[in-house]
C-alpha cells in the first residue's frame, strides 16, 4: 500500500494469502456482502476480536484493517482522515472485497463510523450498507473541545507522551470508554492494559493518533456539512448501534444523525459504553447480523 504496509485480518486469508474462490462457497455465502470493520481513534483491528468470528461463522467474508498509523500499520506517508478513506477503498478493491457488481457493507466504530460515511459518499458504488457504532459525522460539523486542544502540536505530544511515564494513567484513561470496565473478565482487562501501554509507547501510533485528530478537526470545520448533505442522499441502508452508557459520544448524537436520516434504524445495547462490540460482543454481533440480513 502507498505510504506503508496496511495490516488487516481477512477471514478468507490474511494479507498475502489468496482468498477462496467464490465457486467453493454455498449459494447463501456467495450472495452475502463482504463486511469491512473499521476501528476508532487510538484503536486497532483487535477491537473486533469477538465480533469478527461470529460474523465469519455466519457465512460473511470479514475484513478488519489497522488504519494507517494505528496498530501494526506502520506508515511513512501523510496520515489523515482522507488518507484512511483512501487506504480502506484501496483495500476493498485490491482484495476483491467490493465492486460495483457486489458492494460491501461497512461497519465503523466511533471515528471508524465517520470514515465509513466518508467512503460511502465518495464511492457509493462500493458500499451497500452502513452500520454506525457509537459514531457519526457530526451534523453540526463541529469538533469536540478536547480534540481541538490535543490537536495543538506541543500540547498533544506532551499529553500523549506523559502516559509513557505513567502506565497506570494510560490504563485509567480507558475507563470512560466502557460502561463497566471492572466487570469485564480478567483476561480482557489484561489484554486491554497491554494494548494501551503498547500504544502509548509507539512513536508510529503517536503520530497516527495526533495526525488523525488534527485532520478530523479540519474536516469537521470545512467538510462536515458537505458529508451531511451527501449522506442524506446516500441510497444504501444505514443502521445505528449505540451503547446505552456511552459517555464519550452521548446518545443525542445518534438522535441528531437520525434527524438527518429518519430511516436509519437505531439499536441501543444495554449496559454497554462507547465500545459495545467489546463489552457486549454477542449482543452487538447478533444485531449486526440481523441488520446485514435485511440489506
Amino acid at each position: 500500500m502507498l505510504g506503508g504496509d496496511l495490516f488487516y485480518y481477512d477471514s478468507e486469508g490474511n494479507n498475502d494469502s489468496a482468498r477462496s474462490d467464490d465457486s467453493a462457497k454455498d449459494d447463501s455465502s456467495a450472495n452475502k456482502p463482504t463486511v469491512i470493520l473499521i476501528h476508532g481513534l487510538g484503536d486497532e483491528a483487535d477491537t473486533w476480536r469477538y465480533v469478527f468470528p461470529l460474523l465469519a461463522g455466519a457465512g460473511y467474508r470479514v475484513i478488519a484493517p489497522d488504519l494507517p498509523g494505528f496498530g501494526r500499520s506502520v506508515w511513512k506517508g501523510r496520515i489523515s482522515a482522507r488518507g484512511h478513506c483512501n487506504a480502506v477503498i484501496r483495500l476493498m478493491t485490491e482484495t476483491g472485497a467490493a465492486s460495483a457488481e457486489r458492494p460491501a457493507a461497512l461497519a465503523g466504530s466511533s471515528l471508524g463510523a465517520g470514515i465509513a460515511e466518508m467512503i460511502a459518499c465518495r464511492r457509493p458504488d462500493l458500499v451497500k450498507a452502513l452500520i454506525l457504532i457509537d459514531g457519526c459525522i457530526p451534523v453540526a460539523g463541529k469538533a469536540e473541545k478536547g480534540g481541538l486542544l490535543i490537536s495543538l502540536p506541543i500540547v498533544g505530544k506532551k499529553w500523549y507522551r506523559s502516559f509513557r511515564k505513567n502506565h497506570e494513567a494510560a490504563w485509567k484513561s480507558l475507563y470512560p470508554y466502557y460502561g463497566d470496565l471492572d466487570a469485564m473478565s480478567g483476561e480482557d482487562r489484561d489484554f486491554l492494559r497491554e494494548r494501551v501501554i503498547a500504544r502509548v509507547e509507539s512513536p508510529n501510533q503517536e503520530r497516527g493518533y495526533l495526525s488523525t485528530i488534527r485532520s478530523m478537526n479540519n474536516f469537521f470545520a470545512f467538510g462536515g456539512q458537505a458529508v451531511a448533505k451527501e449522506i442524506k442522499n446516500y441510497a444504501g441502508k444505514i443502521a445505528v448501534i449505540w451503547g446505552e452508557k456511552d459517555n464519550v459520544f452521548p446518545l443525542k448524537k445518534a438522535d441528531l444523525f437520525r434527524s438527518l436520516r429518519p430511516d436509519a434504524e437505531l439499536t441501543i445495547i444495554p449496559g454497554a459504553g462507547h465500545l459495545p462490540h467489546q463489552e457486549k460482543p454477542e449482543a452487538s454481533a447478533a444485531e449486526m447480523l440481523r441488520l446485514l440480513g435485511t440489506t
